[in-house]
């Protein structure tokens, strides 16, 4: 089942323009899609409550370095079906139905959310609270009609909570104006900071718990060391088919075009994969790398221990003490443009 939704995902979002890739295996997100400058990265549930902290997280870090948005797409909700038109959340990632986002994409967004309780619209206060008092109507005389408390009218004005569609649609009626506003699929904005903490405070009891690591995992630590001192940030990932991206501040776009057509995208930043040797698992996932790199208009690197290597699947690849040999990100990307 869960196949068929992303199959039918995939030919949706080419209908409205995007260009799609689907990863493999146990990945943070399914689909990564792209129309200009609008990008989703997808994760396809049959049951959205089977989505952990863990992933959600790897989703809006990974989300967060791209630009793009996390969104999971589901039939089912604990015991009970998803319904069209309304819009869940779980680990801060906004959650539909496939149906719920081609009306999106068609210019329809949700008006309604799922919250503890039933159904809920997110209504502009002010504008509620300026309508009432030019048309000089009473808290109490709104709470009456709405068959609401005086105590909730004062909260929707100071936007501290949300009505059900039904109140909202009486309030509505009786102002005589519309207040109900589109639920955005993008995150929250407030919950940006909070996110990106709960990130790094889970990295941090992660380096605590684990004490020390295995030498595969060392050899990825070292080369990202090395990303670090030729001036990149670098952003480890563990649920997706790349184990870093890397990115350089500071190019101009114009600095990246000079390595012509055959080297580098417009866009400065590195999906890498750091592997001991090229395997046949490695040749797999440097494809889905490669497709995922062309949609985002940037680059892919593989970094291998232990051969002298040969770009696979049109990815770039070089050899750790090749790496060891560069001074300067300049440097690796003239290395990469003429590999």
């Amino acid at each position: 089942m869960r196949e068929i939704i992303i199959s039918e995902c995939i030919a949706m979002l080419q209908r409205f323009n995007f260009i799609v890739s689907q990863t493999f295996g146990r990945s943070c997100f399914d689909i990564l899609a792209r129309r200009n400058s609008i990008k989703y990265l997808i994760k396809i549930l049959k049951n959205i409550d089977s989505l952990s902290n863990e992933q959600s997280m790897e989703l809006i870090k990974i989300s967060k370095i791209l630009n793009a948005t996390p969104l999971l797409i589901g039939l089912r909700t604990r015991n009970l079906p998803m319904e069209d038109g309304v819009v869940y959340e779980r680990h801060s990632i906004k959650s539909i139905t496939l149906k719920t986002f081609e009306l999106y994409l068609k210019g329809s967004p949700p008006i309604v959310y799922a919250g503890r309780g039933g159904f809920f619209v997110n209504i502009d206060g002010n504008r509620l609270r300026t309508v009432r008092e030019k048309l000089n109507i009473s808290i109490g005389e709104l709470a009456e009609y709405s068959n609401v408390s005086r105590k909730m009218i004062y909260k929707y004005e100071q936007n501290m909570a949300n009505p059900t569609i039904e109140v909202a649609l009486k309030i509505e009626e009786y102002l005589d104006v519309p207040l109900i506003r589109d639920i955005p699929l993008e995150l929250d904005a407030d919950l940006n900071e909070k996110i990106e903490k709960e990130i790094c405070s889970r990295n941090d009891n992660k380096f605590k718990e684990e004490g020390h690591v295995e030498e595969e995992e060392d050899f990825k630590l070292y080369v990202m060391d090395l990303f670090n001192q030729l001036g990149f940030n670098i952003t480890e990932t563990k649920r997706a088919p790349f184990d870093a991206v890397v990115e350089k501040e500071g190019i101009e776009s114009t600095t990246v075009e000079e390595y012509g057509e055959g080297g580098l995208s417009n866009n400065p930043l590195l999906l890498t994969n750091i592997e001991e040797r090229e395997t046949e698992e490695t040749k797999k996932k440097m494809f889905i790398v490669n497709r995922l790199s062309s949609i985002l208009n940037s680059s892919s690197l593989l970094v291998l221990e232990k051969e002298d290597v040969n770009n696979i699947n049109y990815v770039k690849a070089i050899n750790i003490k090749r790496l060891e040999e560069i001074d300067d990100a300049l440097e690796l990307f003239d290395y990469i443009s003429n590999k």
